[in-house]
């Protein structure tokens, strides 16, 4: 059996419902000067779009083997991941912990207010390193099994060797629909952190023959002391898990830290022009935390000359911020042509 058959029997669950559409985002092609198409993990079934919802597929695949009754993820309180994983607690009928950290929310709202109208129990830790959150998470795994419970925790992001194979998969299904379409990606660009995302793009990528340019715009500075080893280590380990004889190396791993701007949640350059334009382009909405840093850096690209297309933006979801009045307040004062509009 090859491994793109194994790949293919891998356990999942069905958290999405449907296969995401991608689109040819015309007017926004023309208006940066590259053809650019749009994966839509941006949608599916409420509460769960987004990209940590492939990687909960197999993840929990493997958790609801295990014989789990409760999940315990960590993440900052405007976590997409942990969000997800809430939603599917209850769709799976699961118990759910979560373990936030960053700057103290004053009002329920974004993704936080997502997580409590899931069910999930909310322990908000303040402004920690990761670190300092980890031992948080291995605090309370400890407390809740002492209660009877059989838990099941889930890393900062949902990021895995055995997750990473969700996205796997998913370049598969972008390379069908893309030929449906007459066309091969030249180039994906994501927005990254956890790296869960990326590794199982360069896997499926190395499973198809390397077709593709997989480009990382990653969005949080400090996640790991070594974002293109722990990166590839999720690849390998996801080759590892299917039997792939695959040779990857640090090579493959394309990530760029230059449009993290202020840092994790905070502001870069030309990430509210880059939301305005998708929007009035489109209609089609990406965040100032994660997504809409994907465009900008795809809009900065294009520019310098520095992308081979097509283009398929994976859009990975995480528009609640948008929701967020912090943000909301930014987006809205940053675009002249809302100038004087409120107060």
């Amino acid at each position: 059996m090859s491994a793109l058959e194994t790949l293919g029997r891998v356990p999942r669950l069905d958290l999405r419902g449907f296969v995401s559409p991608v689109q040819r985002l015309e007017r926004f092609s023309e208006a940066i000067g590259v053809e650019v198409w749009c994966k839509r993990d941006d949608i599916g079934s409420v509460g769960l779009a987004g990209n940590k919802v492939r990687k909960l597929e197999v993840e929990l695949a493997h958790a609801v083997a295990y014989g789990a009754t409760h999940l315990v993820a960590e993440g900052s309180r405007l976590s997409n991941a942990t969000r997800a994983v809430a939603a599917a607690s209850a769709a799976l009928g699961l118990k759910c912990t979560l373990l936030l950290c960053h700057d103290e929310p004053h009002e329920p709202v974004g993704n936080l207010m997502l997580d409590g109208l899931f069910g999930a129990d909310l322990r908000l830790v303040g402004d920690v390193s990761w670190t300092d959150l980890a031992r948080h998470s291995v605090s309370v795994v400890s407390e809740l099994e002492q209660s009877g419970e059989r838990v099941y925790r889930l890393p900062i992001g949902c990021a895995s060797e055995r997750s990473c194979l969700g996205f796997a998969l998913a370049y598969g299904e972008l390379c069908q629909q893309m030929r449906e379409h007459g066309r091969n990606a030249g180039t994906i660009v994501h927005a990254s952190s956890s790296g869960g995302t990326h590794a199982g793009l360069v896997l499926g990528n190395a499973l198809h023959g390397f077709e593709t340019d997989i480009r990382g715009i990653v969005v949080a500075e400090d996640v790991y002391s070594d974002v293109v080893g722990t990166y590839l280590s999720f690849a390998r380990g996801g080759a590892r898990l299917i039997d792939a004889e695959v040779e990857l190396t640090r090579d493959h791993i394309n990530v760029t830290q230059a449009y993290v701007g202020e840092g994790y949640g905070l502001p870069a350059d030309g990430i509210y022009e880059a939301i305005d334009l998708l929007a009035t382009k489109e209609g089609l909405l990406v965040d100032p935390v994660y997504s809409g840093k994907a465009i900008a850096a795809i809009i900065d690209l294009a520019a310098k000359g520095e992308l081979n297309g097509p283009v398929v933006f994976w859009h990975t979801g995480g528009y609640h911020a948008l929701f967020d009045p912090r943000y909301a307040k930014r987006i809205w004062s940053a675009l002249d042509r809302l100038a004087g509009i409120l107060l």
